[in-house]
């Protein structure tokens, strides 16, 4: 009896099983790469918003913005592998920015809040 190339019962050949594994690897490492680059991208700009809040809250309502921009600064640390240290430093601004701004309102008898 004749077996067809098309036959289910069948099983692939060595070359064409790698051949397949190979592709897919292939094509799933490019939509990985390309997740991550925008993953990385969505966080450089967490941590500029970061930055911009945390400038923000020396001057107004640092019991309010610094906090946010903490949090923010801290989704960009854990979304990032490309902008660790600068999401690590938007975390020390924001956090400087959280004492310094407490400071200031209070030298200043500005609202916290």
């Amino acid at each position: 009896m004749a077996t067809s190339a098309f036959d289910s019962t069948v099983p692939p050949s060595d070359s064409t099983r790698s051949a397949f594994d190979s592709n897919r690897a292939g094509t799933y490492g490019v939509m990985e790469a390309t997740a991550q680059r925008s993953a990385d991208r969505v966080a450089g700009f967490l941590c500029a918003f970061s930055f911009a809040l945390s400038g923000i809250a020396l001057a107004r309502t640092p019991g309010l913005l610094a906090p946010v921009a903490i949090l923010v600064a801290l989704i960009a640390v854990r979304m990032s592998e490309a902008h660790r240290t600068l999401a690590a430093a938007a975390v020390a601004v924001s956090g400087l920015a959280f004492f310094f701004g407490m400071v200031i309102a209070i030298t200043t008898d500005s609202s916290l809040f």
